[in-house]
């Protein structure tokens, strides 16, 4: 498909499931596998400390983004991105079956957040090269919307479905530690299949994004480019107050998505809500998401109209 004919396809028959994509690593990285390492035994700490540390990638993935503009197109590295997604959560699958399962688990999901933050900037990039200011406005809201939707099948759909396979297992003569496994295994291989189908999907239907653009043909005048991109970011003005802007202005919010599953699925003897996963799914990951899906559609559209 040429470029032309991807510029006349409408941004819903993409916007919508590729922010989709977006969201889901990020919420399965940073939420479900907190709840995951916590019903196969990993204690609280190394839970909180690890899966911590596997999402710095989209703190400082400013870093990179200049490397994306240099080779092939937006596109390009919105579809591998994607499937390098779905071949991690695929292998975390596998790995859960290993004696060093958490160990394996967090390097390849450590992978999964390289290859989401990336995403994260070819696909802004993408949306930007393609969509005029008014369409930008427009599709924000779904955009934010299907973000969220995200969020409201990670933690909503797939908890629930986890809990409810548990809960079968168990009936069937697994003990809590096997039913868990079997469950997990099952929810990272839904994910893994579900990036991979939207990976094929927008490598018909995704715009190009634009050339790269860098045009010269030698390293030398690549690494020449580079550079002056580095340098140009990095002599705007007042740019260490923005770069300390992108690190700390969730981080309130960053406490809180880390902590909370834990605190929900803590017995109450321990200080917690004694949650079982489908209450988790259905209290915390379903009421919250779909009231901020619906309203971040509505804002797109108010917005686009002022």
């Amino acid at each position: 498909m040429t470029d032309i004919d991807n510029k006349k396809i409408s941004p819903l028959r993409w916007v919508p499931s590729a922010y989709f994509a977006m969201g889901l690593p990020f919420v399965v990285l940073n939420m479900v596998s907190v709840l995951m390492f916590k019903g196969l035994g990993i204690e609280d700490s190394k839970i909180a400390l690890w899966t911590s540390v596997i999402m710095f990638p989209w703190t400082i993935k400013f870093l990179w983004s200049p490397f994306l503009e240099m080779f092939r197109t937006k596109k390009f590295f919105v579809v591998t991105t994607q499937l390098i997604s779905g071949i991690g959560f695929g292998l975390v699958a596998l790995a859960l079956h290993l004696p060093s399962f958490f160990a394996v688990s967090i390097a390849l999901l450590a992978v999964v957040a390289m290859s989401g933050a990336t995403h994260d900037i070819a696909l802004d990039g993408l949306y930007m090269a393609e969509l005029s200011q008014t369409d930008q406005a427009k599709y924000i809201g779904w955009q934010g919307a299907f973000y969220n939707l995200a969020k409201l099948v990670a933690t909503g759909l797939l908890v629930y479905v986890a809990g409810v396979l548990m809960d079968r297992f168990r009936t069937g003569g697994a003990d809590d530690f096997g039913a868990a496994l079997s469950s997990w295994t099952i929810i990272m291989g839904a994910a893994a299949v579900l990036m991979l189908v939207l990976g094929l999907y927008h490598a018909r239907t995704l715009p190009s994004g634009g050339a790269a653009a860098v045009s010269g043909e030698t390293a030398s005048e690549r690494l020449h480019e580079l550079w002056a991109v580095i340098k140009d970011f990095f002599t705007k003005k007042h740019i260490g107050w923005y770069i300390l802007f992108i690190i700390l202005y969730r981080l309130g919010e960053g406490f809180v998505m880390k902590i909370v599953p834990l605190f929900l699925k803590a017995d109450i003897s321990a200080g917690g809500l004694g949650l079982s996963e489908q209450q988790i799914g259905l209290y915390y990951g379903t009421f919250g998401a779909a009231a901020f899906v619906l309203g971040s559609l509505l804002a797109g559209y108010y917005i686009a109209h002022l």
